[in-house]
């Protein structure tokens, strides 16, 4: 019997997953301190999908694949900011 994962779960797991990476990036190789607010953009992101979920339940935006590769560009993006 296999168990599968709610899409909340999945998104979750990689907010949480993109949040670590940056805070460990941050502090351990770039030596930079972040904002708050800059820090934790992926959470937001995840906010976003949990109140818009129930509006797009029928749109092709509304895949799980698509919001946790939102997630992790826009942590990319984050990083990269922080870099140059």
């Amino acid at each position: 019997m296999i168990m599968k994962i709610a899409d909340e779960v999945k998104v979750a797991l990689v907010t949480a997953a993109c949040v670590l990476g940056i805070a460990i990036i941050f502090k351990n190789v770039l030596h930079v301190q972040a904002d708050f607010i800059i820090s934790n953009s992926p959470v937001y992101l995840f906010i976003v999908y949990i109140i818009t979920r129930g509006q797009a339940k029928k749109s092709k935006c509304d895949k799980p694949l698509y919001w946790s590769l939102t997630i992790i560009f826009v942590t990319l993006f984050t990083i990269v900011l922080y870099a140059i």
